[in-house]
């Protein structure tokens, strides 16, 4: 029974500003079959021959420090547990360097770029209409609001606003948020009174973010050619705007295009660190994967334009078999809504060329292990995924990927524990036995392991690095941002390899709202016990070997400070302080127009929240009706 009219909320009284939403006009999104035909797309396999390429340059690098490593290992012989070791060296060894030839691929093309600045989009001349659309749930709504009015005035200033619909899309449950939320939209909505702005919440969270975009393309997908999604922390230049609308005009087969955005507005040196990681690094594995994606690209679910008829007609997610949490609803929907629109046999592009487009960090160790356990369970969904019949190779590749994103931490794990069981074996027998590779080894595996930072460093000192300067501070920052990775690495590794085993133990990650600000006098390590106790186990493993500290006690002190580490990563650097400058980015020494701007703003709404608060306003037609539309909602679920 479709319960959407008694389940949605009515209109909030702004007679002012227009409607709460515009008419409706329905987009029939029909669910997918897993297994499906593929359509030929002529000349569509730029992707494959690259991908081919790629997988022959991780093969070699991966067998040949395998080979390294039996040699080293047959000396004496090889017991079975040391085979079981060896097939674990190698897998993750063949995951760094797949990581590291797209990184060199990255490199290659930056390098061979002719320098210089893009030239800015001219102004847009389309007739197609595109809807920015926000799907929000249990959010900060002053951030939220602000950035879109941030993204409103850029589009003014650039002429373009006639050509572009805001579209609050809200999940939100909680009752006291959800009033926030209604009245920072009504503030925004009589700020901008001219402005194309629409609100709609749903009550029933039927398929999370994936399903509220999917009701959104139902109810009015055929009034819009492009949607441009987003994610609450999302934030994107007219600029940027203007290229995807146009790009999208001039191919027709493509359905959609995924830009490779910058972390912004970082206060925490943790989520400083990943701010300039991406920022380094980003250009470099984004040209790389771009180029060996092809037409096969991929899709992060957030700061992508889609062709809307083609996402309606051929990304309608198919339920999974079998139960949760590896079962039903598909959790990590934006991979296989990529790889279902290249079975239909459209174009999936990634544009890390595009400039202009912003996301957020979670801010500590602890928030970044909250959003991995959520993750992690959607991306393994997809092992169900990976066989399914017509998908494209190079699709099979990211949702591979994805899955090997978290798997490759408890491999990480387990290869550690077969490594500490050896060490304790040749301790008894006397003859310090273990898998610890020799030195050459060593330097083989790091310099995989680091292979973005050095690229990034010849690429900065070739003038090729996207958006870098030659400013010094660039050396330090490398240096910072490495401690910084070699301290929380393997906490995160334990996290990440506790996120794998949940789910096939039958317990849901749940679905907590990502943390925007880092909590002041927050217990930023109170879940990292059992990285605590993993510590201590190594700590005694080399006290029996010593030989297992030659590559083990970085890993060994992370893990025992882990607590420590986290409370210390959650700090924030004094604003121009060496460590502050050290880690800043393009955008911190030169904040763009939409990012100032969506600071300013957040100022003004908080202020006007303050203000409403202490005049008491009533509660909003929306939360006085949430009561009786959840026992509507009950009975029709029932139904």
């Amino acid at each position: 029974m479709d319960v959407r009219v008694k389940l949605d909320s009515p209109p909030l009284a702004i007679k002012p500003v227009g409607p709460q939403t515009p008419p409706e006009s329905p987009l029939a999104m029909p669910q997918q079959r897993i297994a499906g035909s593929r359509v030929h797309v002529h000349g569509e396999t730029d992707g494959r021959w690259r991908l081919g390429v790629l997988l022959m340059a991780t093969l070699g690098i991966t067998g040949l420090a395998t080979a390294h490593a039996w040699s080293a290992m047959n000396a004496d012989g090889i017991v079975l547990l040391e085979w079981v070791g060896l097939a674990l060296l190698a897998a993750n060894l063949a995951w760094i360097s797949l990581a590291a030839a797209t990184a060199l691929a990255g490199a290659a093309i930056l390098i061979s770029r002719e320098p210089g600045q893009r030239p800015i989009p001219r102004l847009l001349d389309t007739t197609s209409l595109t809807a920015i659309v926000f799907p929000i749930r249990n959010e900060d709504a002053g951030r939220v609001t602000a950035g879109v009015q941030a993204i409103h005035d850029s589009l003014v200033r650039a002429g373009a606003e006639d050509s572009f619909e805001i579209f609050f899309l809200s999940d939100t449950t909680d009752a006291d948020l959800a009033r926030e939320e209604e009245n920072a939209i009504r503030r925004l909505r009589i700020a901008r009174p001219d402005a194309a702005i629409f609100y709609r919440r749903r009550t029933l969270n039927h398929g999370r973010k994936a399903g509220n975009v999917a009701d959104f393309v139902r109810r009015w997908g055929g009034r819009y050619d492009y949607m441009a999604v987003f994610d609450a922390d999302s934030l994107m230049s007219a600029e940027a705007l203007i290229e995807l609308v146009q790009r999208m005009d001039a191919q027709p087969g493509t359905a959609l295009i995924q830009t490779v955005p910058s972390i912004v507005n970082a206060q925490t040196m943790m989520a400083r660190s990943q701010q300039f990681a991406m920022r380094a690094y980003g250009q470099i594995f984004g040209a790389g994967l771009a180029w060996w994606s092809g037409g096969a690209g991929n899709f992060w679910g957030h700061n992508a334009i889609v062709r809307t008829e083609a996402f309606a007609s051929h990304a309608g997610l198919p339920d999974l078999p079998g139960r949760g949490p590896l079962g039903g609803q598909i959790l990590s929907h934006d991979f296989v809504e990529a790889a279902l629109l290249r079975r239909a046999g459209w174009r999936v592009e990634i544009a890390p060329e595009i400039e202009g487009s912003y996301e957020e960090s979670p801010p500590t160790l602890d928030d970044l292990a909250a959003r991995d356990r959520r993750w992690a369970q959607g991306n393994l969904q997809h092992l169900k995924l990976i066989a399914a019949k017509g998908f494209d190779p190079v699709s099979r590749a990211h949702i591979f990927a994805g899955v090997m994103g978290y798997a490759s931490a408890l491999l990480w794990f387990l290869l550690i524990l077969v490594s500490a069981i050896l060490a304790w074996v040749g301790s008894r027998a006397d003859d310090h036995a273990t898998v610890t590779p020799d030195l050459s080894l060593i330097f083989l595996t790091a310099l995989i392991v680091l292979s973005p930072k050095w690229l990034a460093l010849i690429l900065w000192a070739l003038g090729r690095l996207p958006g870098w300067g030659k400013q010094p501070g660039f050396v330090v920052g490398l240096f910072v941002e490495a401690a910084v990775s070699a301290a929380s690495a393997p906490i995160l590794m334990i996290s990440q390899a506790q996120a794998v085993l949940t789910p096939f133990l039958g317990r849901d990650a749940g679905w907590r709202p990502q943390a925007r600000v880092a909590v002041a006098g927050a217990d930023n390590g109170s879940h990292f016990t059992p990285q605590v106790i993993v510590g201590l186990v190594l700590v005694a493993t080399m006290l029996a070997n010593p030989g297992f500290a030659a590559w083990t006690l970085p890993v060994a002190l992370s893990l025992v400070f882990a607590k420590q580490v986290s409370t210390l990563l959650a700090r924030a650097p004094r604003r121009r302080s060496w460590l502050w400058r050290a880690l800043a980015t393009p955008e911190d020494l030169k904040p763009p127009p939409v990012v100032s701007a969506t600071r300013r703003a957040m100022g003004w709404f908080n202020w006007q929240a303050m203000v409403d608060t202490q005049r008491k306003l009533p509660p909003s037609p929306v939360s006085a009706t949430l009561a009786s539309a959840r026992v509507v909602e009950t009975s029709e679920a029932h139904t």
